[in-house]
């Protein structure tokens, strides 16, 4: 990655540079001190060197913090799809199916509820994806900025419409499950009142 090839490429140059420079310095330092007839040049020269190393300590800095927030934004879109895709995925997973009878709606409430338990786990996703929306948006201006609001208002609109289906597959399968309970209790107690209705005719009449 070119950014930890630019990090180790300065990190040695820094070093190497550093003890060539101090050499350098100390030197001119030896220099000065045994009262060289150029001492003024020397000095100079010294100064000119520390300045030029200096400069080159801070362009190296620059190109780093360039490259780590390259890095960084690259990262973020990448994040943003990822977690889009995951996202509608799961949309398309939602079933339609609700169940033709009780034993069948309270399976698919369960199934309905390791569902839900499954897509939580992307709720931590989306939530980095809408932080670090935010705050990379602080960093940048124009066409970036505007393409980080898109991505980001892509997966929470995504994850929005997610949750909202859930929800509402969550509630009409407790209403179906609720139908069926509801239809069997009916049927249970009208096969118990035709068993009394039996009984009651079948006893002798009174004479």
């Amino acid at each position: 990655m070119l950014r930890d090839k630019f990090r180790e490429f300065s990190r040695d140059t820094s070093s190497i540079g550093q003890e060539r420079v101090d050499a350098v310095n100390g030197l001119a330092d030896a220099l000065i001190a045994a009262g060289h007839s150029e001492n003024a040049t020397v000095a100079e020269w010294k100064d000119g060197l520390n300045e030029a190393w200096a400069d080159l300590l801070e362009l190296m800095d620059t190109r780093s913090q360039m490259l780590a927030a390259s890095y960084e934004l690259h990262r973020f879109f990448h994040d943003a799809r990822e977690t889009l895709a995951q996202v509608q995925h799961k949309q398309k997973q939602l079933p339609e199916e609700v169940g033709r009878d009780l034993n069948t709606a309270e399976a698919m409430q369960r199934m309905h509820s390791a569902y839900e338990h499954d897509i939580q786990a992307l709720s931590a996703q989306v939530r980095q994806v809408q932080e670090d929306a935010g705050r990379l948006a602080k960093a940048y201006a124009g066409e970036k900025a505007a393409d980080i609001r898109r991505h980001e208002q892509a997966v929470s609109q995504a994850w929005a419409e997610l949750r909202g289906s859930s929800q509402g597959r969550r509630r009409l399968l407790l209403d179906t499950v609720d139908k069926f309970r509801f239809l069997r209790a009916v049927r249970d107690l009208l096969l118990w009142m035709d068993g009394v209705r039996l009984q009651i005719e079948g006893q002798e009449r009174p004479r």
